[in-house]
């Protein structure tokens, strides 16, 4: 159960997608302009990119129904399926429904960036939330530490003090004759959390006291946890969070999403 995290940290990548700032024109679809776009060429470059991230995010919540981006915050998950394998912690588990709020109390502490090749793009992004929320259904099946789980119920993952850096890679690509950067790696580089509450209903199914005591283990030792499904969270990140890139990066000619300085 402690795997619910994954969900709630996929999707923190989503907000680092929104830095097409300037109007943008693409089949006859019109982005609304909230700022001057950053120039890819430009000495502060990465600069710019932190402060307009951190200022656009908030004007974002609701999604861009232009290019079909649902709403940030609440951000909704209909279906997330996860295996997992960490020792002490196996199985695998269904969620479902799943919205996770305080998305937009993101805080853009670094930006460092590689993009003046339009061939080439990389970015690093350090963030960090105060508090988010996860609520949903989940049905799972497993072992963490000694307590076998089979159950189905409703769940609420609450983390304080999420720090975090995402990294991106990408690499041009012509369409319709014009350049895009399509993202082929996005990665959660590092993450810490400073507190994390669990609460789930029906771990052991049709047992509420061995449920209450799994749940009791897993909030005692979830720093341990933790750890052990790093490398699980990770690979959900990227699996969750470079379609959703994509899916914006891909429908914007490079030179509109982040344009060279002419001058």
């Amino acid at each position: 159960m402690n795997k619910l995290m994954l969900i709630a940290i996929a999707i923190f990548g989503f907000a680092f997608a929104y830095f097409a700032n300037a109007a943008v024109i693409k089949g006859g679809i019109v982005i609304p302009t909230y700022a001057e776009p950053c120039k890819r060429n430009d000495k502060n470059f990465s600069g710019c990119i932190k402060n307009t991230l951190q200022n656009l995010l908030p004007k974002f919540s609701n999604g861009i129904p232009e290019l079909n981006i649902s709403a940030l915050d609440p951000f909704f998950l209909d279906e997330y399926l996860l295996h997992y394998d960490a020792g002490d912690i196996s199985g695998k588990c269904l969620y479902k429904n799943v919205y996770t709020s305080g998305l937009m109390g993101v805080k853009i502490t670094d930006v460092r960036s590689d993009v003046s090749d339009p061939d080439y793009f990389e970015m690093e992004i350090d963030f960090y939330f105060p508090k988010v929320i996860s609520t949903g259904n989940y049905k799972a099946e497993g072992i963490i530490g000694n307590f076998p789980v089979q159950g189905k119920g409703i769940f609420n993952v609450t983390a304080f003090n999420v720090t975090g850096t995402t990294h991106l890679i990408g690499h041009g690509v012509e369409i319709d004759g014009e350049k895009h950067i399509k993202i082929s790696d996005f990665r959660l580089k590092e993450q810490e959390i400073g507190d994390l509450k669990i609460f789930a209903t029906n771990l052991i199914n049709g047992n509420p006291e061995l449920s209450q005591m799994a749940l009791t283990f897993m909030n005692q030792f979830w720093r341990i946890f933790h750890q052990l499904m790093l490398p699980n969270i990770q690979e959900g990140f990227e699996k969750v969070g470079r379609p959703f890139i994509n899916q914006l990066f891909l429908q914007i000619p490079y030179d509109q999403l982040l344009p060279p300085n002419r001058k």
